[in-house]
């Protein structure tokens, strides 16, 4: 069952990031200082992590955007969950938004996601990208990203966005950079 889950999971990802992947053109190139061009789409990668090489993840826990609660991913134990780290200036978190909004609603039943917007020193940017989107998640504010470094083993601090989907044991499935 565990594994059914996580491959569904992971294709549901994996089917929302190649059509936002491949609906990117040139036009999500930024312009550097100088008038250089640059920053151009990097093609994601989506990483299944084979059953005998799973590690458990540690578990992180924070202020929960937009509420005086904490979010723990202790909470979630027993479930699968997806963790998407975004931030609310970052373009290729804005266009991958709506799609994860619609895996969070389509796997709700085996599946629980929760984001992590990092780098986003006042929350109130934040807050506007999750009603711009209609974000129904749960996201851990995490300002300085001292969330995401408990992940420095798994997931490298700089790669926003990124995904994980982790299964029910608490190991990392599959992870998305």
């Amino acid at each position: 069952m565990l594994r059914h889950t996580a491959v569904r999971i992971a294709a549901a990802l994996a089917a929302t990031l190649i059509l936002v992947s491949c609906a990117r053109t040139g036009a999500d190139e930024q312009t550097r200082s100088a008038g250089q061009v640059g920053y151009p789409t990097v093609p994601r990668n989506l990483t299944r992590v084979p059953p005998d090489q799973r590690k458990e993840l540690p578990t992180v826990s924070g202020p929960s955007l937009g509420s005086n609660q904490t979010i723990s991913s202790q909470d979630y134990r027993g479930k699968v969950v997806v963790i998407n780290v975004w931030g609310s200036w970052c373009p290729p978190c804005r266009k991958e938004a709506p799609d994860l909004q619609a895996a969070s609603v389509e796997t709700k039943e085996i599946a629980q996601f929760v984001g992590i917007t990092s780098k986003d020193y006042d929350p109130a940017p934040a807050e506007a990208f999750v009603r711009s989107f209609k974000i129904t998640y749960p996201s851990i504010y995490d300002p300085t990203g001292k969330v995401l470094l408990a992940f420095a083993g798994e997931l490298p601090p700089s790669a926003i966005p990124s995904t994980m989907v982790i299964g029910r044991e608490g190991r990392l499935a599959v992870r998305v950079l």
